[in-house]
């Protein structure tokens, strides 16, 4: 007897599997490479202007440039590795079926339910879709650092913002001072190079060749 069609036993078709997020690696260079970015061009800095100007007496730039720089540099790295306000998966016995209602400021709010995390949200917590995680009073995910910012590190983060900007400016100001001092130089290789290391400064030469030719002229009127 012959099987009909509908009695045959149906064969599932294979699915393609999901495709996995991405991976953590890619991200995580990135901020790597922030940081090793801030070191070679703060090297740069103090290997060329900064010891120039101490070698020549100006030691107030560097001072401040080099405070400016730790402070800068510990408030990235401990915002890299800082724990941004994670709140942890709920447990299988919550379900979104059920309603939990808080009171901030005289005010009731429903809590939402996070799919992934399987646990109800606090008010102004959001989950992070590329850390995947809830993070509590989510600000933004940056990706400078790979990090969110939220709860716990939004102080490290405006301590980030703040140090930046000053050891920028501070970086900015002794730049030009620099230039400034060294108009009277032709620009040069030996310039770029010799001059910030501190290898030589004609300016003592030519006002002892100034002085020296002064004597000169002295002793030779004194004679005639």
């Amino acid at each position: 007897m012959p099987l009909l069609k509908d009695d045959m036993p149906l064969m599932k078709e294979p699915h393609p599997s999901p495709q996995a997020p991405l991976p953590w690696v890619l991200p995580s260079l990135f901020a790597a490479f922030n940081v090793v970015l801030l070191v070679i061009f703060s090297g740069l800095f103090f290997a060329f202007p900064c010891r120039w100007l101490a070698q020549n007496g100006q030691w107030a730039f560097p001072i401040i440039a080099g405070l400016l720089f730790i402070l800068t540099f510990f408030s990235l790295i401990s915002l890299n590795f800082s724990d941004p306000g994670i709140l942890h998966q709920g447990s299988n016995e919550q379900g979104p079926l059920m309603v939990h209602v808080v009171w901030v400021n005289h005010r009731a709010f429903r809590l939402q339910w996070c799919q992934k995390c399987c646990f109800h949200r606090p008010p102004r917590t959001y989950h992070c879709p590329w850390c995947n995680i809830c993070v509590e009073d989510f600000d933004h995910h940056c990706k400078w650092v790979n990090n969110c910012i939220g709860h716990r590190n939004f102080r490290f983060f405006m301590l980030l913002v703040l140090s930046l900007c000053l050891y920028s400016g501070a970086m900015l100001v002794t730049c030009l001072i620099f230039l400034v001092r060294t108009t009277h130089l032709s620009f040069s290789m030996d310039k770029a190079i010799a001059y910030p290391l501190g290898c030589g400064d004609p300016r003592p030469n030519s006002e002892g060749g100034e002085e020296l030719s002064t004597e000169g002229r002295g002793h030779q009127g004194g004679q005639s």
